[in-house]
């Protein structure tokens, strides 16, 4: 299957379309068959300002489905949402790997078929549901009236092992941020080499060059506020 066919399932017309909820939702709760590759060339076209709100809204709504009595269930799903929107923040260049990587996992999970007992309170045949069923079945009670047990003992999430969250430290001490008077943060590129730097390329094509860009006085290279002369002996 095309990635365009895939696309048509999911009901994305177009790369635009992938910004908003229901279609990422489709992608991580369609019972169609997505091999690792197709789902990261899917997940590319989600743009790297909306990822992060796309992945908090969807593990939000998944948590509404999470059995109130289930805290196990609950600190699982939330430590792999929280490590996600970590992962998303670094952008399609650094950690996209991990994130498509543990997202695929997530969602093997959440469609794994029959992992979820499910056994109406009053007593009844019981469910054999993936989790993202019995969340809708959870969900549902309000409106049905017919309560649940929920056993997750045999289909509780993989959670970010140790390796992966010291990977997400590490990037994120290799992100020198500083902070904009619009409270914006500007980042220096990784790959900003000033050797490199050609002042004749477009500035939409290049690095930030902090000397043009008005971090530094390209011929008196002096921290302000240092008094500095340069011809002093």
């Amino acid at each position: 299957m095309t990635r365009e066919e895939m696309m048509k399932i999911l009901d994305i017309e177009s790369e635009e379309d992938f910004m908003y909820f229901d279609q990422f939702a489709a992608l991580m709760e369609t019972e169609e068959e997505i091999d690792y590759d197709m789902f990261t060339e899917l997940l590319l076209l989600a743009g790297p300002e909306t990822l992060p709100d796309l992945l908090s809204s969807f593990f939000e709504d998944v948590i509404r489905g999470i059995p109130d009595d289930n805290t196990d269930l609950y600190a699982a799903v939330q430590s792999q949402k929280d490590a996600l929107i970590s992962l998303s923040g670094f952008g399609k260049s650094r950690g996209f790997g991990f994130l498509a990587d543990e997202l695929y996992r997530f969602r093997e999970w959440y469609l794994a078929p029959g992992s979820v007992i499910c056994t109406p309170e009053g007593g009844g045949e019981e469910k054999h549901l993936s989790p993202c069923e019995a969340f809708t079945l959870f969900r549902e009670e309000k409106l049905s009236g017919q309560k649940y047990l929920y056993d997750f003992s045999e289909a509780m999430p993989p959670v970010p092992d140790d390796y992966l969250l010291d990977r997400i430290a590490e990037m994120s001490e290799d992100m020198p941020r500083e902070e904009t008077e619009d409270g914006d943060d500007d980042i220096l590129p990784d790959e900003y080499d000033p050797d490199l730097y050609d002042p004749s390329v477009s500035a939409g094509d290049r690095p930030i060059d902090p000397y043009t860009e008005g971090f530094v006085d390209r011929h008196s290279p002096v921290i302000e506020g240092d008094d500095i002369d340069p011809y002093r002996e």
